[in-house]
């Protein structure tokens, strides 16, 4: 078999495993070999800078007795921005932005699953043999759609402090 016949998912993520020093000869092969490592790259920096933005201070070594003094959004904005800069991402201002649309896209799903649930809930207290306990796979549904509701609006509201301050940062260079 060749190595060009193997299904595009499996060749990705063997591709996965070649360090970025080989980047030019991987992608030099063919055009195939340079279209699936460009999107190799391109994912592993869509992983690293989500990384990058939801990491806690903790992440970075940063000792307890400093965290006081310590401006945390100011720190992240800085390490973005120069991972936006380092990567020839999009400007980091753009990519807050694109973040922020597509968390808020994702809190409509969450905000419309939550309504099925509760709808469910209501419609299990109704039920004339409703004994005060709802099903384990409801109760557990429930409790993973407000903890992913309360995690998203986590990710929600650090962006749009962030977008603020890039805002801020932007307006005083220029």
């Amino acid at each position: 078999m060749h190595i060009n016949n193997l299904p595009v998912e499996l060749f990705s993520e063997i591709l996965e495993y070649i360090p970025l020093k080989d980047a030019s000869a991987i992608m030099q092969v063919n055009r195939q070999w340079y279209q699936e490592y460009r999107g190799v790259i391109y994912r592993q920096c869509e992983a690293k800078l989500e990384e990058l933005l939801y990491s806690h201070w903790s992440d970075w070594n940063i000792p307890l007795r400093l965290v006081v003094y310590f401006n945390w959004h100011d720190f992240l904005l800085d390490k973005l921005n120069s991972f936006c800069k380092n990567f020839d991402r999009y400007s980091l201002k753009r990519r807050l932005h694109y973040i922020y649309d597509s968390l808020r896209i994702d809190m409509v799903d969450i905000d419309k699953e939550r309504e099925v649930i509760d709808n469910l809930l209501t419609h299990y207290e109704k039920s004339p043999d409703f004994e005060g306990l709802f099903p384990e796979w409801l109760w557990e549904r429930h409790k993973n759609n407000r903890q992913a509701s309360a995690e998203n609006c986590r990710h929600i509201n650090l962006l749009y402090t962030l977008m603020r301050k890039a805002s801020c940062i932007y307006f005083q260079i220029h």
